[in-house]
C-alpha cells in the first residue's frame, strides 16, 4: 500500500487549518499555502467534513474551519479515512490475499513491520505535524 497524494493533501489541509485554528480559510488559500492542486480540495474537504473534523461555510467571510482538537486527529485516522484500511502487503488485508499464511516465513515479518508503521501513524497527530512544520520553517 502506498499513501497516495490525496491522503497527503488531506493531512496538509488539516495542518493548514490547525495552524489557523478557529478561523475560516478559503479553499483557494489552503491550496495555495500547502501546494495542493485546487481541484483536489473540494472532495477532500467534503470527506473531512463528513467525518466531523471540518466545517465549510459558503459566501463572503466563509471558508473552511477545523472543528476538532488537532491533538485528537492522528495521521493513521486520516490515511484510513481517505484510503481505507492500511496494509503493507495483500496478505495482511482483511480476508487475506494469501492462502499460505500458516506456512509463510514472511507473514510474521510483514505483520511486525505493519504493526510498527501503524503505531507511528497512530501516535502522530496533526498537532505533531504542525510542530514539525513550524520547527522546519524556523531553521
Amino acid at each position: 500500500m502506498e499513501v497516495t497524494k490525496k491522503a497527503e493533501y488531506a493531512i496538509s489541509a488539516l495542518v493548514e487549518l490547525a495552524i489557523n485554528s478557529g478561523e475560516y480559510i478559503s479553499s483557494k488559500e489552503i491550496a495555495m499555502r500547502q501546494s495542493i492542486p485546487p481541484n483536489f480540495l473540494p472532495q477532500i474537504i467534503a470527506t473531512l467534513g463528513a467525518k466531523g473534523w471540518v466545517e465549510g461555510v459558503r459566501g463572503p467571510g466563509g471558508g473552511v474551519k477545523l472543528l476538532c482538537d488537532p491533538q485528537k486527529i492522528t495521521v493513521r485516522e486520516i490515511v484510513e479515512l481517505i484510503e481505507g484500511p492500511i496494509a503493507i502487503t495483500r496478505c495482511l488485508t482483511r480476508g487475506g490475499g494469501c492462502s499460505h499464511q500458516e506456512s509463510c516465513p514472511l507473514h510474521n515479518i510483514w505483520a511486525r513491520a505493519q504493526a510498527a508503521m501503524l503505531d507511528v501513524l497512530g501516535d502522530t497527530t496533526i498537532a505533531d505535524v504542525v510542530v514539525a512544520k513550524e520547527s522546519m520553517e524556523n531553521k
